[in-house]
Formats: C-alpha cells, sequence, structure tokens
C-alpha cells in the first residue's frame, strides 16, 4: 500500500471528524467507483464503458437489471479466484449487482487473457431476480513443452516468443505496489482509503512459463494460437527465417510437442534472362535447394550475383515482406481431446514494380563509401525463390574533384565514368574523363615569373576509354590521354587528405609535377583473385614550383610547402604488374584513371566478413628518359607492396605491411624516400630522399575503435642504407576508414608532441 497514502489518510481521520452521511457512503461504496479512471480501458479497446452503454434486459417492457453472477466451466482454475481477479463479488454475497457493475466484470475477464471463450447470459426467472451467467472456456493448460525439428536454432531462443510475461512476472515488480485508490468528500475535505482495485493481471504461478531456466506448467496466457503465432512471426520477421513454418499437438494431459521448420528451398527460378544466362545467375548466388533459407542469405546473395554479373541488376521490389504471403495458426481439435495447430499460408499480395535511373553524383568513391543497401528482386512462391533480374542499363558515375595543392592552389574539377553494358556479356564499354581548374585566388604566383604562374594555371585534362572481354578474361583494354598535373605519391596519402591537408595547414604530403602524353595498357584476369597486366607509357614532364603566399586556412605565414623538381623531358617506359587480392570479387572494376606503378589496380575493399586477407601487387617498369645529365639514360624500378589483415574478433585484429623497392639509374621522380603518413609516420614528409632501394614495415593492432601500430624503414642512398628508422603510435577509429592518428619518431630528435592526423581514406 502506498505509504503517503496511508500518511494523508491518518492526517484527515485526526483532523476532521465529521462522517459523511448515510446516503453520501452508500453512492461511493461500490466497487467501480474504486478503480482508477483507465482501468478498464486498456489502449486500443474498442470496448470503452464509455461508449458502450450499460447492459439492460426487458421483459414485457419491464426492464430488469441482473442482480447476481453465476460463473461455469472452470476446470484448473476456481470460482473464488477468478471473482477477486476481476473484483466481482463474491458469490455468497447479499448485495446485488447494479447494472453499471456488470459490463466493467465482462471487460476484465475477456482481458485477463485466461479465457479463449467467455459467454455471457442472462436468465431470468418468472418471479426471481435476474441472474448473470457467465460460461468460460480456460486456455488450455500445458504440463510439459518438447521442441523438436530446429537445425540453426537452439529451443531457448523461443522461449521469450512462445510463453507471454505479464508485467506482473518482471523480478522487479512488487506486490507492496497494487493500485489503491483514495476517496476525498469535496463538501468537508475529508480523505479515505478504499479496497484496492482488482490486479490488473493474472498471477504468474497460474500461468505456463519459463522460470529459473526450468519449465513451469499452467495456463497458456493469451492461448496457445497466439503463441505458435508469436513464435512464427519472430523466425520470420525477427529471425528472417522466410520460409519457417511452425505445428504443434497438445494432448489431453497438457503436453505440447512443437515442431519448428526453419524452412528449406526447394528450387530457385531465375526470370528475365535466357535459360544460359539464368545458369550463370544461380552460380552466382549461391543458393542450393535444401539449404534453410534466411533473408541475409537472400540480399548477400543478391549482392553476389550483381558484383559477379555487374552487366545485370535486380528487378526492384519494394521489400522481401512485401512479397511474402500471409500466414496464421489453425487449429483443429479432435474426439479425444488433442488439439493440433499448422501454419497455413494465405493469399499473395499484389507486388509492386517502379524503375529506377542509375546515375550518382557524389563524394561516395572520394571517401571510399559504399553502399549497404541490399538489392530487392526476390519473391517466393511457396517454398521456391523467384531471382527477377534484368539487363543493366548504362550506369554513369559523376565525382567531385576538390583538389588542392601547393602548385594549383585550390581547382576544382569533375571526374565521370560511362559503363555501357553487354546483356550477353561480351564487350563491356567504358568512357571516364577527368578535369580540374586551376583557380586565381589570394593573389598566388610563382614570384618573378608570370609565364609560369600561367602555364601552372591550365586546366587539366584525362581521358580514356576501354573494353572488358570477359570470355578471353580481359578486364582492361584500353588508352588515354592526359595533360595534367600529377603525383607519384598516391601509395603514400589518399587523394582527399592531401587536398584536405594542404587546404587546412599547408601540409599536403605530396609532390607533383606536368604530365602530358598517353598510356595504353592491357589487364588479364585469370582468376577471381588473380591479374597481370602492361602498360606502355609516353610522357612529356615538367617541373612546377609551389605558389606564393600559400592558400591555406592555418600557417598561411608559412613558407610555400617545397615541391620536388623532376627531370624534365619526353619519357617512354613499359610497366609490367601482377596483383592478388584475395577479398576481390568478379565483377568489381579493376584499374583507374589516375593509374600509377606505385598503387594497385584492385580496389581496396573493407573487411566486411572479418575474415583473413591478403592483397599485394609487384610491378617492374623499364624505361628510358633524360637523366642527371641531361641525356637519355636506360632505368628500371621494381617495387613490391603486400598487406595482410588478420581479424582476431569482430573489430579487433592484427594488420601487417610490407613495402620494398629498388631500381637504378632513376630519375629524380623515382627515387626512393621515406617519411610522412603511412610512410614512416612521424618523421618529416620525405625526410629520408634520394635513394635507389628502400623498405617499410609496418603493423598495426586495433581494439574495437583503438589501435597502436609501429612503421619501420631505412633507404639505400650513396651505396649505403641508412640507420633504420622507427616510430610509434596510437590510432583512433571512427569506422574502416576514418581514423585518428598520432605518431612519435624514436630517434634522437624525438619529442614529446606528436604528429597528428585525421585520416579519411586508407592506402594499404
Amino acid at each position: 500500500m502506498n505509504r503517503l497514502a496511508l500518511a494523508l489518510c491518518f492526517l484527515s481521520l485526526t483532523a476532521l471528524g465529521q462522517p459523511p452521511s448515510e446516503g453520501e457512503a452508500a453512492s461511493e461504496d461500490s466497487v467501480e467507483s474504486t478503480c482508477p479512471e483507465g482501468f478498464n480501458t486498456d489502449e486500443g479497446d474498442l470496448s470503452d464503458s464509455t461508449v458502450l452503454g450499460a447492459m439492460q434486459v426487458e421483459v414485457d417492457g419491464r426492464g430488469l437489471a441482473p442482480t447476481g453472477l453465476e460463473l461455469h466451466g472452470l476446470q484448473r482454475l476456481t470460482d473464488p479466484q477468478v471473482r477477486k481477479l476481476v473484483g466481482a463479488p463474491p458469490a455468497d454475497t447479499s448485495r446485488p449487482l447494479t447494472a453499471t457493475e456488470v459490463q466493467p466484470l465482462l471487460h476484465r475477464l475477456a482481458r485477463t487473457g485466461l479465457f479463449a471463450r467467455v459467454e455471457p447470459r442472462v436468465r431470468v426467472s418468472e418471479q426471481g431476480p435476474a441472474v448473470l451467467d457467465v460460461t468460460l472456456e480456460e486456455n488450455p493448460t500445458v504440463t510439459s513443452v518438447v521442441v523438436e525439428g530446429l537445425q540453426d536454432l537452439q529451443p531457448q531462443e523461443l522461449w521469450g516468443s512462445l510463453f507471454e510475461t505479464s508485467s506482473r512476472s518482471d523480478p522487479d515488480y512488487d506486490d507492496d505496489d497494487d493500485v489503491t485508490t483514495l476517496r476525498i468528500r469535496t463538501r468537508d475535505g475529508s480523505l479515505k482509503v478504499v479496497s484496492p482495485c482488482p490486479p490488473p493481471h493474472p498471477p504468474r504461478p497460474w500461468l505456463a512459463r519459463r522460470e529459473g531456466g526450468a519449465f513451469r506448467p499452467g495456463i497458456m496466457l493469451g492461448g496457445l494460437d497466439a503463441a505458435l503465432d508469436r513464435v512464427l512471426k519472430t523466425l520470420r520477421e525477427n529471425d528472417g527465417y522466410l520460409l519457417a513454418t511452425v505445428s504443434a499437438t497438445l494432448s489431453p494431459e497438457g503436453q505440447l510437442t512443437l515442431t519448428v521448420d526453419e524452412g528449406q528451398l526447394e528450387s530457385v527460378e531465375v526470370r528475365g534472362v535466357d535459360e544460359a544466362m539464368a545458369t550463370r545467375v544461380q552460380e552466382a548466388l549461391g543458393l542450393r535447394p535444401g539449404d534453410v533459407f534466411l533473408r541475409s542469405d537472400a540480399r548477400r546473395a543478391m549482392k553476389r550475383m550483381e558484383s559477379r554479373l555487374p552487366f545485370l541488376r535486380a528487378v526492384d521490389s519494394e521489400d522481401l515482406d512485401e512479397e511474402r504471403t500471409g500466414v496464421r495458426i489453425v487449429e483443429e481439435r479432435g474426439t479425444d481431446g488433442t488439439r493440433t495447430y499448422r501454419t497455413q499460408e494465405e493469399s499473395r499480395r499484389k507486388s509492386r514494380r517502379r524503375e529506377r535511373v542509375d546515375f550518382e553524383v557524389g563524394w561516395a568513391r572520394m571517401f571510399n563509401i559504399e553502399s549497404d543497401v541490399a538489392s530487392d528482386g526476390l519473391t517466393l512462391e511457396g517454398k521456391r525463390l523467384i531471382v527477377h533480374v534484368r539487363p543493366r542499363p548504362p550506369d554513369l558515375d559523376v565525382d567531385l574533384l576538390p583538389v588542392h595543392t601547393q602548385v594549383t592552389g585550390f581547382a576544382p574539377g569533375l571526374k565521370a565514368s560511362l559503363r555501357i553494358f553487354d546483356s550477353r556479356d561480351r564487350v563491356h564499354t567504358t568512357l571516364e574523363g577527368a578535369f580540374f581548374i586551376p583557380l586565381r585566388l589570394g593573389g598566388q604566383r610563382i614570384p618573378g615569373d608570370p609565364e609560369g604562374t600561367r602555364r601552372q594555371r591550365h586546366v587539366n585534362l584525362l581521358g580514356g576509354a576501354k573494353v572488358q572481354l570477359p570470355s578471353l578474361g580481359i578486364e582492361e583494354l584500353g588508352a588515354q590521354v592526359h595533360d595534367f598535373i600529377d603525383t607519384l605519391d598516391r601509395w603514400r596519402l589518399g587523394d582527399f587528405d592531401s587536398y584536405f591537408y594542404s587546404f587546412l595547414i599547408n601540409r599536403p604530403d605530396r609532390d607533383y609535377f606536368r604530365r602530358e602524353g598517353f598510356t595504353a595498357f592491357a589487364t588479364w584476369r585469370w582468376a577471381k583473385s588473380w591479374l597481370a597486366g602492361v602498360e606502355v607509357r609516353g610522357d612529356t614532364l615538367g617541373s612546377l614550383q609551389s605558389f606564393t603566399p600559400p592558400l591555406s586556412l592555418f600557417r598561411s605565414d608559412d613558407p610555400p610547402f617545397p615541391n620536388a623538381p623532376v627531370n624534365e623531358g619526353r619519357f617512354r617506359s613499359a610497366v609490367v604488374r601482377l596483383e592478388y587480392s584475395s577479398a576481390a570479387e568478379r565483377g568489381t572494376r579493376v584499374g583507374s584513371l589516375f593509374r600509377t606503378p606505385e598503387t594497385a589496380l584492385f580496389e581496396r575493399h573493407d573487411n566486411w566478413k572479418r575474415e583473413p586477407l591478403l592483397r599485394g601487387f609487384v610491378t617492374l617498369e623499364v624505361g628510358e628518359g633524360p637523366g642527371a645529365g641531361g641525356m637519355d639514360t636506360r632505368f628500371w624500378k621494381l617495387v613490391g607492396d603486400v598487406a595482410m589483415d588478420l581479424p582476431m574478433k569482430w573489430d579487433t585484429g592484427l594488420s601487417l605491411r610490407l613495402r620494398a623497392a629498388t631500381g637504378h639509374d632513376l630519375p629524380l621522380q623515382k627515387q626512393e624516400a621515406l617519411g610522412g603518413w603511412s610512410a614512416l609516420r612521424g618523421f618529416g614528409f620525405k625526410e629520408f630522399r634520394g635513394g635507389d632501394s628502400s623498405v617499410l614495415a609496418s603493423a598495426e593492432y586495433r581494439w574495437d575503435c583503438l589501435g597502436v601500430f609501429a612503421d619501420l624503414g631505412s633507404v639505400h642512398a650513396a651505396s649505403a642504407w641508412s640507420d633504420a628508422k622507427l616510430s610509434l603510435g596510437t590510432s583512433l577509429h571512427l569506422g574502416d576508414a576514418v581514423r585518428f592518428e598520432a605518431a612519435w619518431r624514436i630517434d634522437e630528435r624525438a619529442r614529446l608532441a606528436p604528429e597528428a592526423r585525421l585520416l579519411f581514406n586508407r592506402t594499404f
């Protein structure tokens, strides 16, 4: 009982001694008046006593009201138990019921969840009073439960759905918190505590339930058919077993045998393409008859299909659930008292289709953001999966290029790619191009060289075309022409990171040069994870100078970030490469408009499967161009870069990287250097440069969002290797790509303050 109410009652009784009149007492002592407002009108209940009038009975025009209540049909429960639960007067009470009391009592009986049927009848004798005769049919009593048929799930995963609990089953429920009514007399302000309302839920010991890890027998609250319906909805809607069915048998003794079929596919049918292509779609899906069918498996299968067969796309549907047939639980009763329950499919809802335009504009590729939305295109007919596909229309991708460097200032532009698919998978064509325009902002210039300033503000252009020939294993066969400002430092720092820190603090951590010429290339992919390629390059290179003053948000008063010179003139070279990526999928894009011998053609994939990943490449470039003395010189350069991810558990794992490069008679722009982000973090940008060889090793261990890393590297220059340089650091991960890193150099120039960056791209 509420302690505050007792205190108020005590104060009122001691302060106000005037008793109420006999008429007032009689009008205030009814059961209905003791219950708080809303007790009889549960949310969503249409049988609201404020709408539905009191029940009335007329015989020969004479109004009669039931003055007594009799309960029939009880088996497990007793008459006094039910009367106390709903607040009905005892059977032997001398006070007759009023018409306004009868209706709330019937409402409470129906809402207890204990009865499958409540049938009220008014019995009228010739001379005696009218009596309300209520026939009750209790919900089944369950004495034991056996669950059969599960393959993937465990029986305990279904208990919460099978046994509906009430608030009284909450372990925090306190019987002392039963509702108590405090009556206030408006005439004299007196207070009176009256009898509590009947409990809103049946006592827990009456109910079938799971308690203390064991089953407790009792009445099935809400009925067994409703409980099985909850189990079925949990399997299909929450757990994703879209073909699951439930059946059950309840013996007369209360033994419940629950059989769960998680749902196996009978067949997979592909519509929208010819028979030969349908066979390839089925192979790409990887769904086999007899497999347990899960929504998550279906969506991954469609994503895999679109990755391996990018020239096809799923036909849109509103959602997998929208394409499902409705289901309900049907009860049948045997003559011996046995009850059986089964799942019955209802009529299919009509599916709706809508068209989609494949057009994307944004920063997704710049930030390595990939859509995680699964494709539609799946419907079910019974236990048969129907896959709806169609040829993919031309796909246009347009991305912004927010270029900002020390030699261009702010140079916005666009990059576009148009892929034209062949529905018969013979020849797929890609047209791609890009441009960016250095703007004249902040008075930037090259001191004393107006002609050089104008030259560095020229529009930068790239354009190319390539074809894919799947039947021959040719992933790329094409060429491009270009006249733009390029860099060989993309392996060190991602494009957006370099542009961002160039604008923010005048630290792009890249060297640039002018490159004008062409590239022809061919790439052969003989297996899912392997590719080999060759490139022929012919370029004229020119040195660039940093603009003054720097166009940056901070450190604009500092000297311009230095840009290293290159050997100028005409260069010709050939590049051969070999690459491997265990995460690569058939049909994923290969190559880039901004291709260099120092970076891979395979895109870096996020490890969403949390499986060990190995990726790496080797390139060998042999060429000829102006050397240190200005005369044409032959050179060669070999680069190898290998990285491995070893997940320990979710968001915890070890990443390793080893990069090595060597060469002979290298021009200035191709000489090796270490220092800076992703290339010996914590040290200055290219602090150790001018080498013909280098070795860099990195290791990082990550615990959820926190990580620690170490870099170790050395450069070979002037016929000697430098001392091995070590850096240590820590990282805060804000996703698979975005992270904050702080690094300290470990040598005689070490200091307490670290070098720090917020990075948006991963380069290895």
